[in-house]
């Protein structure tokens, strides 16, 4: 039930693993992406900011720029360049409001103020002229810009309110964050399935491009095979032509069905089938093909089995069954007479089956990748029961393998739906 178990976990959630990791990689992009575009306006911002000469003429500078003299206040002749560079005004009030100095002072303004209109004032406004106040002993001197040249406004928070968005602060975070991880699921998820869908078109359109012309090679060659006018070497390579294009005719089946499978893109024509009338059918067809003394099939089939029922597609099924015989047959490296043994047996409502043989049993590099660990450098071909591990699989069913003390490999598959 181990190997059950590690089957289960990597079927189920190979593809939530494959899907996860798209999903972080369009989650990273996300963040990557906002990132880079907030860096590039606070950037613009930036220069935006740098480039704008918007700052006020330091009242402290100005003042120090100022002379008295016996009619006023004179000042400085590059300040007052200053002032004209920049559109900026500015006047000096006494310690009555009334105005002693002024340079560029908009007419609209008057030359004297109150207390109340000095308290106005420092609101940072004064009729819409953004200002800017500095108290010099007893004297205020005020510096002024244009209209529409400066944007300014008190902002207070109370303490109260300043507690709530520091304890909401995470949960804001958190809330953004999820938002992000939903927006990646959905993208992930639509693109993941029009890739997996074009990916499926594509190997049915290039397989249907290629059976037409493989039918012909494989009908010619047949034709030349079977033609006593030729001569014997010809026949026998008419005769390989023939038999490499049924290879590539399976691996062109196998290339659909694993595609199909792996995507979850087959139909599964699920009706009420027992395992017994399979099992024992396709190993009667191996043995009526198989020449004599080189296969042997012991059946053990107890009496709950026989009538055991399970909902499945019996096509494939029969794919899956022919599959594993096959590939004891082919790849088992027995010297002599190849012999099976399938097991059919009823365990708490469950069906078993188990086919083992007496070849050389599973290298660790076949049961490494049978179990989902393939590695880099694997290069032992087990296309035929990567299909059988996979429909069993689609089917729910579990699957294991492993090899024998006494010599041999096995595969024992489990169907969870019995019927009867």
């Amino acid at each position: 039930m181990k190997d059950f178990r590690k089957e289960k976990v990597n079927y189920n959630y190979k593809k939530i693993l494959r899907f996860f990791g798209y999903g972080v990689l369009t989650v990273l992009g996300m963040v990557f992406l906002t990132g880079v575009l907030n860096i590039i306006f606070l950037i613009s911002a930036a220069v935006a900011y740098v480039n704008t000469d918007s700052s006020y003429i330091q009242g402290g500078k100005v003042m120090e720029a100022l002379t008295p003299t016996e009619s006023g206040y004179e000042l400085d002749g590059e300040m007052a360049e200053e002032f004209e560079r920049q559109d900026q005004w500015a006047m000096l009030l006494d310690q009555t409001g009334q105005v002693i100095w002024s340079i560029r002072k908009p007419e609209e303004l008057e030359d004297q103020y109150t207390q109340s209109d000095i308290a106005r004032m420092s609101k940072w406004y004064l009729k819409g002229y953004p200002v800017q106040m500095r108290v010099w002993d007893d004297r205020i001197m005020i510096v002024g810009m244009q209209r529409e040249m400066m944007w300014k406004y008190n902002i207070e928070f109370s303490i109260s309110w300043m507690d709530f968005v520091k304890r909401t602060f995470w949960v804001f975070f958190f809330i953004n964050f999820v938002w992000i991880v939903v927006l990646a699921f959905i993208f992930t998820r639509r693109f993941t399935k029009k890739r997996e869908r074009a990916r499926i078109e594509w190997i049915a359109g290039i397989s249907h491009d290629i059976r037409t012309p493989l039918s012909m090679v494989m009908g010619y060659s047949d034709t030349l095979e079977h033609a006593e006018e030729l001569p014997e070497e010809a026949r026998q390579q008419a005769s390989v032509i023939r038999h490499q294009s049924v290879v590539m005719k399976e691996l062109i089946s196998d290339l659909n069905l694993t595609s199909q499978l792996e995507y979850s893109m087959q139909t599964l024509r699920k009706e009420e089938t027992r395992p017994a009338e399979i099992v024992r059918a396709v190993a009667v067809s191996f043995l009526n093909d198989a020449m004599p003394g080189m296969l042997e099939i012991e059946m053990e089939i107890d009496e709950s089995g026989e009538q055991m029922v399970v909902k499945a597609d019996r096509q494939l099924l029969v794919r899956a069954f022919r599959n594993l015989i096959n590939n004891s047959v082919k790849h088992g490296g027995q010297a002599d007479t190849v012999k099976i043994k399938i097991s059919l047996w009823e365990e708490k409502r469950k069906c078993y089956i188990r086919f083992q043989d007496n070849g050389v049993g599973y290298s660790e590099e076949v049961l490494r990748r049978l179990q989902g660990r393939k590695k880099e450098g694997d290069a032992e071909n087990i296309r035929g029961l990567e299909i059988v591990r996979k429909i069993i699989l689609a089917h729910g069913g579990k699957i294991g393998f492993g090899n024998c003390e006494e010599g041999g490999g096995y595969c024992v598959i489990l169907f969870p739906n019995r019927l009867k």
